[in-house]
C-alpha cells in the first residue's frame, strides 16, 4: 500500500525484532531488562512469602486450615504480582527511551535540538483513550481473536502512544500531533466515533495495530514486545525524519521548536 513516509509502517514492529537482534547495543538493553524483571520477580515472591503468607493464612482463620493456606497463598500471588508489574513499568520504560535514541542515532537521525521524553512523560502509565482501553480489556481473554480485536480498536492510539517519543523529542504541539494522527483536529474523544480513525490507509493505525497484536501475545508479548516496539518506533520516527519531518507540519505551513533541521533546510 501507499506510505507517506516510504515503508509500511505495520511492518516496523516485525522488522525491529529482527534489528535489535543485529544490534549488539540494543539487545544488551533488552537482555539487561528482562534479567532484572525476572529477578525482581523472584525477590518480590520469597519475601512476600516469608513475611506476608502466614499473617494472612491467620487473619483468615486462626486455626489455619488448609483453605486458609490456600487463599493465603493466592493473595501473595496476586499481590506480588501487582508489585513486580510496578516495578517493570518503570524499569521497562526507562528502557524503552533507550532504545528509542538509541535507534534513531545508530539511524543518524538523532539531532542535537532534540530531547529524551521527561521522566514523568516516560513513565507512560495513562495512556490516551484509557477509559475506552479498560472497558474492552476482557476482550483479550479470547485467545488470538480477542488480541487482534483488541489491537484493531485501539491501533491508531497505540501508534500515536508509541510515536509520543518522537513527538516529544521535535517538541511537536499538541494540536499538530492530532492533525498528524488523525489527519484533522479532533479531540480523543470525537476520533473514536470517526471512520478516518479506523481508515486501513492510516499510517498510525496500521503501526499500532501490529505493535498491540504483538504485545497481546501472552508472557512474551508483555515483556519483550514493548521493547522492540520502542525499536519500531525509532524506525518509523527515521523515516519520517528521512521523508523531511512529519506530514503536518508541511500541510499546516507551521513550525516547532525541535523541529528537524532537515525541515528547516
Amino acid at each position: 500500500m501507499p506510505s507517506t513516509y516510504g515503508h509500511d509502517p505495520i511492518r516496523y514492529p516485525i522488522k525491529a525484532f529482527a534489528y535489535t537482534l543485529s544490534h549488539p547495543s540494543l539487545w544488551r538493553i533488552v537482555f539487561r531488562v528482562a534479567c532484572m524483571g525476572c529477578t525482581l520477580a523472584i525477590i518480590v515472591l520469597a519475601l512476600f512469602i516469608a513475611f506476608a503468607l502466614k499473617p494472612q493464612a491467620e487473619l483468615i482463620n486462626a486455626n489455619l486450615p488448609w483453605w486458609a493456606w490456600l487463599i493465603a497463598v493466592l493473595l501473595v500471588l496476586l499481590e506480588s504480582a501487582i508489585c513486580v508489574g510496578f516495578l517493570l513499568i518503570v524499569s521497562q520504560s526507562k528502557a524503552q527511551t533507550k532504545l528509542f535514541v538509541a535507534t534513531m542515532k545508530i539511524e543518524g537521525q538523532w539531532k542535537n535540538e532534540m530531547g529524551a521524553q521527561s521522566v514523568i512523560k516516560d513513565m507512560n502509565l495513562v495512556k490516551k483513550n484509557m477509559i475506552v482501553r479498560l472497558l474492552t480489556l476482557p476482550i483479550q481473554l479470547i485467545p488470538i481473536v480477542g488480541g487482534a480485536v483488541y489491537s484493531a480498536i485501539h491501533a491508531t492510539f497505540t501508534g500515536w502512544d508509541y510515536m509520543d517519543r518522537y513527538f516529544d523529542a521535535i517538541e511537536l504541539p499538541t494540536r499538530l500531533q492530532r492533525m498528524e494522527v488523525f489527519g484533522e483536529d479532533n479531540t480523543d474523544c470525537s476520533a473514536l466515533f470517526r471512520s478516518s480513525t479506523y481508515n486501513p490507509y492510516n499510517q498510525y493505525a496500521r503501526f499500532g495495530f501490529m505493535v498491540g497484536f504483538l504485545e497481546a501475545i501472552p508472557v512474551v508479548g508483555s515483556v519483550v514486545f514493548p521493547l522492540t516496539n520502542a525499536v519500531a518506533a525509532a524506525l518509523f520516527a527515521s523515516d519520517i525524519e528521512k521523508a523531511g519531518g512529519p506530514a503536518c507540519l508541511r500541510i499546516s505551513g507551521e513550525s516547532c521548536p525541535g523541529e528537524s533541521s532537515s525541515l528547516k533546510s
